[in-house]
């Protein structure tokens, strides 16, 4: 059984640490917070005991196998190389992976050096709902793929991530080759995610597909959600029908030769702790088994990465991007000015 650790014990640890509830593979045996009172009440509520507030510390000590890092995305590379160094094996890591071109470098050639893997946690793709429309769109039911339209709230490194993840998970892994783009306002740094407010990005894949990408704030949504983290919304269409998958609503297709179409409930209070659960089960696979390559692993994540920096250019320039981007972290700053 793989010995877990915690590094931050915020409101997202709890839902890291729920998954634990039923896992047989992985074991939660410690965790770490700067401030203590939120360490206490975290190891309180899940059982933890081994309970630290320096990490190199708890590393020292524990010699964990697996490390979830809970913390804000400014916060990322730092605790993956003290981890490597003490022979953590996997990571699992918050979204976004990182907030420049330069830091997801660094956390690119920390894994490379270390062979430590780690996996960002877009946990969606685990969702038995979300495996539902992937066999759907592997059968081909809806013909071959011609245009997807994908629409969130929240701003592209907030929720941008979780899309583009999931995008990629229902296209089998198929990347873009450009990306054009316009964006409007600048928010994020009151929690740490400091990126375009409004963007809207039309992707071009190799085989022709087109792919309309909407995250802005004032987009329209998954109809009649009043959960403003709720809207989140893929639409299909292919050459014999439609697909959809719609966050907190439901999920189906429908095809020229079917009366009525097919639809299930896609509920995130059904779908979240069994879909966080399997996350983290496939990270014990992975370590198992290099061949079971997580579906969230950092190749994925940064190239998904890679073009929301590409989305970044295109606003700024003007201009259609060729993917992957060449972006500098400069793009980032400038861009912010020109939107603010």
């Amino acid at each position: 059984m793989y010995r877990s650790a915690v590094l931050g014990c915020g409101p997202r640890s709890y839902k890291h640490a729920a998954a634990y509830r039923g896992l047989d593979e992985m074991q939660l045996v410690v965790a770490c917070d700067m401030d203590r009172d939120r360490l206490d009440k975290f190891g309180d509520e899940f059982g933890v005991d081994e309970r630290y507030e320096d990490l190199e510390t708890m590393l020292k000590a524990e010699q964990p196998d697996v490390l979830h890092i809970i913390t804000p995305p400014m916060i990322r590379e730092q605790p993956m190389e003290l981890a490597a160094s003490y022979g953590v094996r996997g990571i699992l890591a918050e979204k976004p992976i990182a907030l420049t071109p330069s830091q997801a470098n660094k956390i690119d050639d920390i894994a490379a050096r270390s062979g430590m893997k780690v996996a960002v946690n877009t946990q969606r793709p685990y969702f038995s709902t979300s495996q539902g429309l992937k066999q759907v769109l592997d059968d081909k039911k809806i013909g071959e793929l011609a245009f997807v339209r994908c629409v969130t709230k929240g701003n592209i490194l907030s929720m941008g991530p979780h899309m583009l993840d999931l995008l990629m998970f229902f296209l089998g892994g198929a990347k873009p080759d450009s990306v054009w783009a316009c964006a409007r306002g600048w928010n994020g740094e009151d929690y740490g995610h400091p990126a375009p407010q409004n963007v809207l990005a039309r992707f071009t894949y190799p085989d022709g597909l087109v792919v309309y990408l909407e995250d802005a704030e004032d987009c329209i949504g998954t109809p009649g959600e009043t959960d403003y983290w709720q809207h989140f919304e893929l639409d299909f269409w292919g050459s014999n029908g439609h697909a959809w998958w719609l966050q907190n609503r439901d999920w189906g297709y429908q095809c020229e030769d079917m009366e009525e179409k097919f639809s299930a409930p896609s509920l995130w209070s059904v779908d979240e702790e069994p879909g966080q659960r399997e996350f983290t089960r496939a990270m014990a696979h992975w370590l198992d088994d290099d061949s079971k390559v997580h579906v969230n692993c950092l190749e994925n994540s940064l190239d998904q990465f890679n073009q929301i920096m590409g989305i970044m250019v295109s606003a700024l320039t003007g201009e259609k991007v060729a993917l992957p981007a060449n972006a500098e972290d400069e793009v980032v700053s400038q861009l912010k000015k020109k939107l603010r």
